[in-house]
């Protein structure tokens, strides 16, 4: 089978509210694929309301990929945070980065009520580090993987209640989110120079903001959320090209739209995650 990767984040399984109720929704889009990336928030196996549900989707998507022959790679992110112990990925020689991108703030979702301590949290972590090793990228997502997870206690008792219910109680919190997605661009620019200078292409989700931003000989693609707001991205590389496309539901499952919405040349040669060749 000739290569052909599929990324995508933030699908969120086992929230009674998701928008995949089952792994077998996003079947078709890892269909012809040789590997399928889900690039962080795969499911809600943090929280102990949905964490038996999630966890048996994640098993079924695992069941699922390898029935179709389909390499499953999980990248850990701030709803999952030690569901892997991957944390980035590059690919096609190292022009293709991939991270979720809560290590792109310290409070790693600076609009929610336990942000404060969240950055509290990933300050005390970093500075037990040597200093020699703070600026690493290994440093950076180990110590917001850390974070989310000691201080996921904060963050279920900022999310008992559903997105509108937050934004009913907490109304400013519109105006932090809409502050966060219009800076985003420029924190994930930074990140990229720090950790992965000579990369083309950023590929990060966790926002729940799609979007192409161009800075620079840098491409960022953020690949949306499969959950509030609702506006996924498909994230292909295949035939030395790299496409983004918009998903689709219909029905019970997702697709992709008709034509891809950003259309890139580049190589196709796997990196393991800690940049080698596989």
């Amino acid at each position: 089978m000739k290569e052909r990767i599929v990324i995508l984040s933030d699908t969120h399984m086992g929230r009674p509210d998701a928008m995949v109720r089952s792994p077998g929704m996003l079947q078709p889009l890892w269909q012809g694929a040789s590997g399928l990336v889900i690039n962080g928030d795969v499911a809600e196996v943090h929280d102990p309301r949905y964490r038996v549900k999630a966890a048996k989707q994640v098993l079924e998507l695992h069941d699922l990929c390898e029935q179709d022959g389909v390499e499953l790679t999980l990248l850990s992110g701030n709803h999952d945070p030690y569901i892997s112990d991957t944390r980035h990925l590059w690919l096609a020689d190292g022009s293709v980065f991939v991270t979720h991108g809560d290590s792109l703030h310290p409070a790693i979702a600076p609009w929610c009520p336990s942000a404060a301590r969240v950055r509290q949290s990933y300050d005390r972590a970093m500075a037990s580090l040597n200093p020699e090793d703070r600026g690493t990228l290994a440093s950076r997502l180990s110590v917001s993987q850390h974070s989310a997870h000691e201080h996921w206690a904060e963050f279920e008792k900022a999310l008992q209640h559903s997105t509108f219910r937050q934004l009913a109680r907490r109304p400013w919190m519109v105006f932090e989110i809409l502050w966060y997605w219009h800076t985003i661009p420029g924190l994930a620019m930074q990140f990229a120079k720090e950790h992965a200078p000579d990369t083309r292409f950023f590929i990060f989700g966790h926002t729940h903001r799609q979007g192409i931003w161009q800075r620079g000989q840098t491409t960022l693609i953020n690949t949306g959320s499969f959950g509030f707001p609702g506006s996924p991205r498909a994230v292909v590389i295949e035939d030395g090209r790299l496409r983004v496309y918009r998903v689709c539901r219909d029905g019970d499952a997702f697709g992709f739209g008709k034509a891809p919405i950003a259309e890139y040349a580049l190589q196709t040669t796997v990196l393991s995650a800690d940049g080698e060749a596989a």
